[in-house]
C-alpha cells in the first residue's frame, strides 16, 4: 500500500527514542492502523514498544486488550519481524494469529536472530495473511546496527568515549580525576549513557575517578546503563561509589582473579562477577560474553589503558570525542601516559557538533 512507507516511518521514528531501554531484547516499536474495505480511510488505532526488561514485546503491546471492529481492515506496522518463538511469553506471530483481525503485517527487517530469522513471515504468509518487508530496510538496519553485530558477530556496537583536550591529554595531573569538558558536554554525555546497553571502564577509572557511571539527570536515571569493571587483578577499592548501589543498578565485574574472599565482599554488595581464565581474558572473549548477555550498545568509557586495547585491536564503530577548548601546558616528555593519539588512515570523522566553548568529534570506523 502506497502509506506502508508512512506508517514505518512513523513507528522508525518512535524507535529511536527508546534505543536503550529494552534490555536484554532489541527494542521495537509497532503500530496498528485501522481501515475501511477500500483503504481509503486509515488512522492510527493503538501503538506498543517493547517494555524495559525486554518483556512484553511491541507487538503484544499494541494489539492487547484492544477491541476490533467488525467491517474494519487492521495492518500492523512493526520495526522488526515479529517473534515466533516461545518463551516465558506466548511469540508475538501466535498473539497476531489469535486477534483473528489483523489481516496485513508490515515490517522493515528480518530479524538476525535464529530463531525467527525469516521463520516469522513464513508462518503468518502460511497463515493467508499479507506479508510485506523490506521498506525503509537501511534506515532500520542503522538503527539496529549493535542487534545485528550481536547476533551475527557475537559483539555489540562499540563507541569508544573520550573528553580530551586540544593537545589530546585525557586527564591533567597523574592519578588525579581532572575536569575537562563543560556542563553542556556533561549533560549530552548523560543523554549518550542512556541509549546504551552498558557502560564499561577499567579498574583504574573506578579506583582514581570514583565515578559511580550512573545517567545524572533524574529524567534519565531509570536508564543507566548496565555498569561494567575490567579488573584483571580484582584490585578495587570496595568503598568506591559505583559499589553502594549495585542491588538497583546491575553491576558486573569481569576478572581472572578467584580471590574468594575479595569476591564475597563483592557479592555481598550485589555485584555479579564474571570469572574468565586467563586464556580467555582477552577483549574478543570479554565482547563475545557481554553479547551473550544481550548486549547490543556497548559506551567505552576509559581509561587511557582500555581506550587503547580497544583501538589497537580495532574493536569498536565510533569514537566520540568531547574536546574542551584549552591545552594542557603539560610539557611534550612529561607524564605522557595521560596523552592519546588515535588519528589514522581509518577514521573518517562523520560529525562535528559544538557545545558552548567544547565540540564533540565522532569519528567512524570503516
Amino acid at each position: 500500500m502506497q502509506f506502508d512507507k508512512k506508517y514505518l516511518n512513523i513507528a522508525l521514528f518512535h524507535l529511536e527514542k527508546i534505543i536503550g531501554s529494552s534490555y536484554p531484547n532489541p527494542p521495537v516499536f509497532s503500530i496498528l492502523v485501522e481501515s475501511d474495505k477500500s483503504f481509503s480511510d486509515n488512522k492510527i488505532v493503538s501503538f506498543g514498544f517493547t517494555s524495559a526488561g525486554g518483556r512484553p514485546h511491541a507487538e503484544a503491546n499494541a494489539i492487547e486488550s484492544f477491541l476490533f471492529k467488525k467491517n474494519k481492515i487492521y495492518s500492523l506496522y512493526s520495526t522488526l519481524e515479529p517473534c515466533c518463538h516461545e518463551g516465558r511469553d506466548e511469540s508475538c506471530v501466535s498473539k497476531i494469529l489469535k486477534s483473528k483481525k489483523i489481516s496485513r503485517i508490515i515490517f522493515s527487517v528480518k530479524d538476525p536472530d535464529k530463531r525467527v530469522n525469516g521463520k516469522g513471515k513464513k508462518i503468518l504468509e502460511k497463515n493467508k495473511l499479507e506479508v510485506v518487508s523490506g521498506i525503509l530496510k537501511k534506515k532500520s538496519e542503522k538503527l539496529y546496527h549493535g542487534y545485528f553485530l550481536n547476533r551475527k558477530k557475537k559483539r555489540p556496537n562499540i563507541i569508544l568515549k573520550l573528553a580530551m583536550t586540544l593537545d589530546n591529554y585525557i586527564t591533567l595531573e597523574k592519578n588525579k580525576r581532572t575536569k575537562i569538558t563543560n556542563s553542556i558536554s556533561d549533560t549530552y554525555s548523560d543523554i549518550l549513557r542512556s541509549e546504551v546497553d552498558a557502560i564499561l571502564v577499567g579498574s583504574n577509572t573506578v579506583n582514581i575517578d570514583n565515578c559511580i557511571l550512573k545517567c545524572k539527570m533524574t529524567s534519565l536515571i531509570d536508564n543507566s546503563p548496565i555498569r561494567i569493571v575490567l579488573s584483571r587483578k580484582l584490585n578495587l577499592k570496595l568503598d568506591s561509589k559505583i559499589f553502594t548501589d549495585c542491588k538497583k543498578f546491575k553491576t558486573i565485574i569481569i576478572t581472572n582473579n578467584l580471590n574468594r574472599k575479595v569476591i564475597s565482599k563483592l557479592e555481598k554488595k550485589f555485584v555479579e562477577i564474571i570469572s574468565l581464565s586467563k586464556e580467555n581474558y582477552n577483549l574478543k572473549k570479554i565482547l563475545e560474553k557481554l553479547s551473550n548477555l544481550g548486549i547490543t550498545n556497548l559506551l567505552v568509557e576509559g581509561g587511557g589503558k582500555i581506550f587503547n586495547s580497544f583501538f589497537k585491536e580495532n574493536l569498536f564503530d565510533y569514537i566520540y570525542i568531547f574536546r574542551s577548548s584549552f591545552f594542557s601546558q603539560i610539557k611534550q616528555n612529561d607524564f605522557q601516559g595521560a596523552k592519546i593519539n588515535f588519528f589514522n588512515s581509518k577514521l573518517k570523522k562523520s560529525y562535528v557538533r559544538e557545545f558552548g566553548d567544547d565540540s564533540l568529534e565522532i569519528y567512524k570506523n570503516k
